[in-house]
């Protein structure tokens, strides 16, 4: 424990952790100092060597409960909290349509009343350039809001729905149980963490359909203008991906997207693992 170092990005959010050993990260005092990063920082990369389904699944249980994601194709068979991300691009320069739907900034499971709190993806093959995935500071997005808009939109609720008219590219196709499990939640337009109080915008460019109480032009009209507004560079960093790396980060306060500028056929696979959250408040 003694060489494990946490260095900031000394970017809009974002730290790397050098000198741990991933076998060690169950130990409680380990576990409480990565979580605290967590909380400090909102995004975490881990560099180490690539792990098996079973050894990703228990490295993110230190920072929570795994739990099942939606689509059970993508479940990682034997280990099924553990979901295979594959977004090669194909010869007719498609890919996985949640891998499309992954170009815009999104945060995990806001379609869910409790959406995951974090989301740990770990690297098995990256292409040869590309593909980086971008995060977005939506704490300091709020913060950076002038005060009229946060007097505006305080109190605001919005439905979010598996998918949504606003959405760029259609998401991956539903079974019958799945369509069951995600009927539209409503969500506050400001969240507030519960680990420290702090207020963050909570929008989500594939999920987020309308704001509750307003025509839909008013609402399309003050989404569009929160959009623009997160999608100022100020707010953002970019991860690098090295084949092994595990990065997690907290939906809480954070969006993300990838980059889809990687050279068509290079495999580009992940797994990821979703923690369970808390009802956003």
């Amino acid at each position: 424990m003694s060489t494990l170092r946490i260095v900031p990005t000394n970017a809009a959010l974002g730290a790397r952790i050098e000198g741990l050993d991933r076998t060690q990260i169950a130990r409680p005092e380990i576990a409480a100092m990565l979580h605290k990063a967590l909380g400090d920082h909102l995004l975490l990369e881990i560099p180490g060597e690539p792990m098996t389904p079973q050894q990703t699944r228990d490295f993110a249980a230190a920072f929570g409960a795994p739990r099942i994601q939606l689509l059970r194709y993508k479940h990682s068979g034997e280990v099924p909290e553990v979901s295979v991300m594959v977004s090669t691009l194909m010869a007719d320069g498609t890919t996985d349509k949640t891998a499309l739907r992954a170009e815009d900034w999104h945060t995990d499971d806001s379609y869910f009343q409790t959406p995951a709190k974090a989301t740990l993806l770990h690297s098995i093959d990256i292409p040869s350039r590309g593909g980086d995935t971008w995060f977005c500071n939506m704490r300091a997005a709020y913060e950076a809001l002038p005060e009229a808009t946060k007097r505006r939109i305080d109190g605001l609720r919005a439905i979010h729905a598996y998918d949504t008219s606003r959405a760029r590219n259609r998401p991956s196709a539903r079974t019958a149980q799945e369509i069951a499990e995600t009927p539209d939640v409503e969500h506050p337009l400001v969240r507030t963490h519960p680990d420290n109080g702090r207020k963050a915008l909570y929008l989500n460019f594939n999920r987020l359909d309308r704001i509750v109480g307003m025509e839909r032009a008013e609402s399309d009209a003050l989404l569009d203008e929160l959009a623009a507004h997160c999608r100022k560079p100020e707010f953002h960093y970019a991860h690098k991906w090295a084949v092994g790396d595990a990065v997690i980060w907290d939906n809480r306060a954070t969006m993300h997207r990838v980059d889809v500028d990687y050279p068509m056929g290079e495999k580009r696979v992940m797994q990821r693992v979703l923690i369970e959250g808390d009802r956003p408040f």
